[in-house]
């Protein structure tokens, strides 16, 4: 079966624009939209999948990603809830321990432990049952359905974290496949230690990618986004699965990263990004360039793909990879 493949919505341009985007998502043909949320730099999350929940019909409408810091389990349960009930079932509650989103207004991302708590404590209120964190106990009175949980991973522990617990994970480690196979191998462990199986977790890979017919174009492009990625690749891939020149190259990246420009094209740091960290963290070129280095992951039994269109022009994006690469990749 071929993977889905779906687009991340950074809401880093005007709200209308994002709208826009994601009515070409479900118009083209795409399997969802993942909206990140990051309120110091990107407008609301929660927004703009409520509109987009009411205007589209079936795409599948995700968090790219959320966290349980900036917002009461509650109030995350909640608005999962009312999103489900809005989309008819469509929602997906991508969840981490929080990038950009907690840095920026001085926090630090979540520990495991807890998430792994309060993604338990989520499934409960979204149930309709008692939920009881930090002491207190606490239910919502009207939710029946707890809505399908994917965790993003990047580490060791985090991934094996999502291989227990979690409906499926939201995994992103650059696209080299030694890379997607130390990410596949860590939630294999984590799976077998709660008694699942790999095919009871659904597998998504968060992929920085940019296609375009000029190459070169298609690598300027995905830079926005490249740099959020390689920036989690070098935090929490081990060392010994990178090379040398690779590494420090990364190093030195991840040395200049600003964070109030996370995920912008034209922020200082991308200047940063050689031509062997686009290799190792994204997929850009022509459609005849990613084809084959898309479908040499997807061979890796993953189920679906995250790609974010971060890039200036994403409506061009959008079209030209719906088009010419999504029909061709098995």
């Amino acid at each position: 079966m071929s993977p889905s493949f779906e687009i991340g919505i950074l809401p880093n341009r005007p709200f209308a624009d994002c709208v826009n985007l994601c009515d070409a998502v479900e118009d083209m043909g795409f399997g969802g939209v993942w909206v990140a949320d990051s309120q110091s730099v990107m407008r609301d999350a929660y927004a703009l999948l409520s509109v987009v929940g009411a205007r589209t019909s079936r795409i599948r409408l995700a968090s790219g990603v959320t966290n349980a810091l900036t917002r009461h389990l509650s109030v995350l349960a909640s608005s999962w809830a009312t999103l489900d009930e809005l989309s008819h079932g469509r929602a997906v509650m991508g969840i981490g321990v929080g990038e950009s989103s907690v840095r920026n207004i001085g926090f630090e991302p979540d520990r495991l432990a807890n998430l792994e708590t309060k993604i338990h404590a989520l499934r409960a209120l979204m149930r309709g049952e008692e939920a009881t964190y930090d002491g207190e106990t606490f239910h919502l009175t009207w939710p029946k359905r707890a809505v399908p949980v994917f965790m993003a991973c990047s580490g060791p522990r985090s991934l094996q974290l999502g291989g227990r617990v979690a409906d499926g994970v939201l995994f992103q480690v650059g696209s080299e496949p030694s890379f997607v196979q130390y990410a596949l191998d860590n939630i294999r462990i984590g799976a077998e230690q709660a008694g699942r199986k790999m095919e009871d977790i659904k597998l998504f890979m968060r992929l920085a990618c940019a296609v375009s017919d000029d190459g070169d174009k298609a690598r300027e492009q995905v830079k926005g986004y490249a740099a959020v990625a390689a920036g989690t690749t070098f935090a929490t891939v081990p060392r010994n699965y990178f090379s040398d020149q690779l590494w420090d190259e990364l190093a030195a990246f991840k040395s200049g990263y600003d964070y109030y420009e996370h995920g912008e094209n034209l922020a200082k740091h991308t200047e940063l990004l050689t031509d062997s960290i686009i290799d190792g963290i994204a997929i850009a070129g022509t459609p005849e360039e990613v084809v084959p280095k898309f479908q040499a992951i997807a061979d890796m039994g993953i189920d679906g793909f995250v790609c974010p269109a971060g890039m200036e022009d994403a409506m061009a994006f959008i079209e030209l990879f719906g088009a010419k690469v999504v029909p061709r990749i098995e």
